[in-house]
């Protein structure tokens, strides 16, 4: 409920950190969370949002808590409140820091983060599409050669090689060149590169989309993917937003907006 109903109030403006907002509601109810409406949590979720030139910001969890009327007591214990929130989400069995999952998302944030800031791509956009094409970097390609999307060594790439038996189209197998990395923060990088230099992705608007789930259905039409469900649908961005919510990435969004 928290989930939805904050991506709902951040919708293409800034990503608000849901995790924040469940832990002032917290307080405010005194822990009666069966009590607290949709509106409650949209009102204190807009607490977070503010208007700066041309574009949305976003106000850190102190700046939100001085407004309201908390005693200190009450302060220290929204902090409490994210304390036990740390491994809360829809898995909580993946989310503990020593789970191959969490290790993995630790592993490339920092530099999905940076990313984001050269490139305009969410890192929450960037891990769940490294964690669906190299398989929780447990594909041959990403673990032996850094490649965690699966580029290709067109005739335009003029660094290190590697070439591997793949599947085309017809499932007909052939011998095709991968691009190798040293490290998979480069892979990260040339992941972003791509996307801005096929100019169908601008157009459209994966670079003006400010929160995850119009980033994953801007790329779903720009037809990153054309993966599709038995009844024909495309579901690309239904898998990005899954594994994005699952794994709260989007809460690494609200960390790049600051």
């Amino acid at each position: 409920k928290f989930i939805e109903v904050v991506d709902e109030v951040s919708d293409n403006k800034v990503q608000v950190n849901w995790k924040y907002v469940c832990a002032i509601l917290g307080v405010k109810e005194k822990n009666k969370f069966k009590n607290i409406s949709e509106e409650d949590i949209k009102e204190v979720s807009n607490l977070f949002i503010y208007k700066s030139k041309d574009d949305y910001k976003l106000k850190t969890l102190d700046e939100v808590v001085e407004k309201m009327d908390f005693n200190k007591r009450e302060k220290v214990r929204v902090k409490k409140y994210l304390e036990k929130l740390e491994y809360f989400g829809l898995t909580p069995s993946r989310l503990h820091k020593d789970t191959k999952y969490a290790k993995f998302i630790g592993e490339i944030e920092s530099s999905a983060i940076e990313n984001y800031k050269k490139y305009k791509i969410l890192p929450s956009i960037t891990i769940a599409q490294a964690i669906l094409e190299s398989g929780w970097g447990e594909s041959d390609l990403s673990k032996k050669f850094n490649n965690l999307f699966g580029i290709k060594a067109d005739p335009s790439w003029d660094g290190e090689f590697v070439t591997l038996e793949t599947l085309e189209y017809n499932n007909e197998k052939i011998n095709d060149k991968f691009r190798k990395y040293e490290e998979k923060s480069q892979s990260i990088d040339d992941h972003g590169k791509f996307l801005v230099d096929n100019k169908r992705y601008e157009s459209n608007g994966v670079f003006e989309a400010k929160t995850y789930i119009n980033q994953a259905n801007a790329l779903e039409k720009a037809g990153y993917s054309t993966v599709m469900d038995d009844d024909g649908k495309y579901i690309y961005a239904e898998l990005l937003i899954s594994l994005i919510q699952q794994y709260n990435l989007q809460l690494i969004d609200s960390i790049a907006h600051m």
